[in-house]
């Protein structure tokens, strides 16, 4: 469920940023994701549910130590492009991806993430003053983890909602949740 807080007056949502346990200390800042697969682009990466953090690390992270940190963040909710409650925010994210993905086409570009990304970050995001957006990664039972997201195969009726924050001044608070889990 979504945490809602006040931070200077201003409405943020709690989220939670999974990194992998470092011996040299923990984070002060959350690190930015530049992965070319990165489904939202460059920018600073958090679930709303530390649920869906931890199992971020198990089915995607997990590095050569085992080990894992928590952290979170407060994340301010003013001009983040709303995907997963707010109906026209939905349909506009819908628009613009499909906009600029038959923008490449026209141009007979190769279409990839990293150009879909660029482009709506230069025509749409960045003139917009959008500074994130809020996306629902339908979750489901991964094979060979024993873990049911969902009794009622296949109704994934739990959201499993991410937000990517392109600018780091939006994120307040951060700090440590778990430390060193495996």
């Amino acid at each position: 469920m979504i945490q809602r807080y006040q931070y200077n007056g201003k409405s943020c949502i709690k989220g939670y940023h999974t990194q992998e346990f470092r011996i040299t200390g923990l984070l002060d800042d959350p690190i930015i994701c530049r992965a070319k697969d990165a489904w939202l682009g460059i920018g600073y990466y958090f679930w709303i549910e530390e649920e869906f953090a931890r199992y971020w690390w198990e089915d995607f992270k997990k590095d050569n130590t085992g080990y894992y940190d928590i952290y979170t963040g407060l994340i301010e909710e003013g001009k983040l492009l709303n995907t997963v409650f707010d109906e026209a925010g939905y349909d506009f994210f819908c628009k613009v991806v499909n906009d600029t993905i038959a923008q490449i086409h026209s141009l007979d570009r190769v279409l990839t993430l990293q150009e879909v990304h660029r482009l709506l970050k230069e025509e749409f995001w960045v003139p917009m003053g959008i500074e994130g957006i809020i996306y629902d990664d339908t979750p489901n039972n991964p094979k060979g983890k024993n873990r049911v997201l969902s009794e009622i195969h296949p109704l994934y009726y739990k959201k499993r909602i991410q937000i990517v924050v392109f600018d780091r001044r939006k994120i307040h608070n951060f700090d440590i949740h778990l430390e060193e889990q495996c």
